[in-house]
């Protein structure tokens, strides 16, 4: 068992610092996989065919088969992320992006003639967007991709540096773990726990909101002090929004639409599919006379605009899948070892309280996994059965469902991590020069949060 832990903790070394160094994780996920398996006595081709790529098997915690692994990840997030990569695409193309970013930054941010104040402005309108898309229930890639050309369009218009985009595109992490959240968080926790999607409402509220109030000023902070040290935008090697201002963009309230029918109906009939369909469509409908060709004109113009954006849209939705999806392979090959299954054993024995037994295991499978359904799915069941499934429960199933909920959202944005790696491609800046920020905002303060919410659940455990 020794050994299978060490190999573990070498993979996950290798694999953090190989993704903060921007080694691609197309070939560094496997390779760490191997590397688990040989030292966890697993036989390596078919730790790489039915862990890594993944098979068929029962989930223990519900009871349903399912596929695991790479396959697994790609099965659950393709529609989203594929169609969020197009939707984002059409966005920008159509003008909407921009006339959505010009006119927010015209109104609030401009205004201001101090550089420093048109900073802190521009990431608190960020934030304000990014919760509300997250609070209604747009999945969190769907948002980054609608957000991404209105935080690039920003921070090109106040030289807020490109390597501080991708902070800016995660700025409500507190939000995915909030009461009455359509959050993948909140439904696990429903579906294990019985529990409903407000569970511990009040701790929950305080939580969040001291999240957010501290990721602003992490981002602000380190988005001022870059500008007073001189610090410029540059395009770099992403392709450049439309500079000239006698280019006649989208109504600002026109350019909202196809957001807010993406809000709506993911809310309302909760499919994410139709949802980005619909607004896609909306989005080449409204804003057809905005799809430029200057070299053709007419309708093979306009045609051809809009089937070049679409396929361009595709082509980035593709390459994030597999760049997202390589780290629940290697997560899928930890997972089935038994060093790491006797690990979590072993740490379950300790006697800790309820909630701090919950919060530890639930932090502890997140860093290994990346994932947080999958912490979900082994810490609840197991901390379940020892104090809620029992003829006297010694912890109200409702404050365990909200420590956990915004526990896995700490440690699961390591380099690793899809959403890293997401906002890092599409703003094209490497880990190590965008993960300060990202980090003090996903990790620590998610942190703080978990153990803030945990206090309040201890010392008035009636909020529940």
């Amino acid at each position: 068992m020794a050994i299978g832990i060490i190999g573990i903790i070498v993979a996950l070394a290798i694999f953090l610092y190989g993704a903060y160094k921007n080694v691609s994780v197309l070939y560094l996920a496997p390779l760490c996989g191997v590397i688990v398996a040989v030292t966890n006595g697993l036989n390596a081709t078919e730790a790489f065919t039915s862990l890594f790529v993944g098979a068929v098997e029962e989930n223990q915690a519900t009871g349903v088969w399912e596929i695991g692994g790479l396959c697994g990840m790609i099965t659950a997030v393709f529609p989203t992320v594929f169609l969020g990569g197009i939707f984002g695409k059409v966005l920008g193309d159509s003008g909407a992006a921009q006339s959505i970013a010009k006119t927010l930054v015209n109104k609030f941010v401009m205004k201001q003639e101090d550089k420093i104040k048109q900073a802190r402005r521009a990431v608190l309108i960020m934030l304000i967007i990014e919760c509300i898309l997250t609070y209604g229930g747009v999945d969190g890639f769907v948002a980054i991709f609608a957000t991404f050309p209105i935080a690039m369009y920003m921070a090109h218009r106040i030289d807020i540096p490109r390597r501080y985009v991708p902070a800016m595109l995660a700025l409500s992490c507190g939000a995915n773990s909030a009461p009455f959240v359509l959050s993948i968080n909140n439904i696990i926790c429903m579906s294990i726990l019985e529990t409903s999607p407000g569970a511990a409402p009040i701790p929950g509220f305080i939580s969040f909101i001291v999240i957010e109030v501290g990721i602003y000023f992490i981002c602000s902070s380190f988005v001022v002090r870059a500008i007073k040290k001189g610090e410029k935008f540059e395009w770099g090697t992403c392709q450049p929004l439309p500079e000239d201002d006698k280019v006649k963009l989208p109504n600002f309230w026109l350019s909202l639409l196809p957001l807010v029918i993406v809000f709506l109906l993911f809310a309302i009939v909760q499919n994410a599919s139709l949802a980005l369909v619909c607004g896609i469509a909306s989005a080449v409908l409204l804003h057809a006379p905005y799809f430029k060709d200057h070299e053709r004109k007419g309708f093979f113009g306009w045609s051809g605009k809009v089937l070049g954006s679409l396929n361009i849209g595709a082509t980035n939705g593709a390459t994030a899948i597999m760049t997202l999806c390589s780290a629940a392979g290697f997560a899928a090959v930890v997972q089935h070892t038994d060093a790491f299954n006797g690990l979590v054993g072993t740490l379950f024995g300790t006697g800790m309280a309820p909630l701090v037994m919950g919060i530890v295991l639930c932090i502890i499978v997140v860093a290994f996994t990346s994932s947080p359904p999958a912490a979900l799915g082994i810490a609840l069941p197991m901390v379940a059965a020892a104090y809620i499934w029992v003829e006297v429960p010694a912890v109200n199933p409702a404050a365990l469902a909200r420590v956990s909920a915004i526990a896995v959202s700490t440690f699961e944005t390591l380099p690793v991590n899809g959403l890293i790696l997401l906002t890092t491609g599409l703003a094209q800046v490497k880990i190590k020069d965008a993960y300060g920020p990202m980090f003090l905002q996903t990790v620590i303060m998610t942190l703080v949060g978990t153990v803030l919410c945990a206090i309040v659940l201890t010392v008035a455990p009636g909020l529940a």
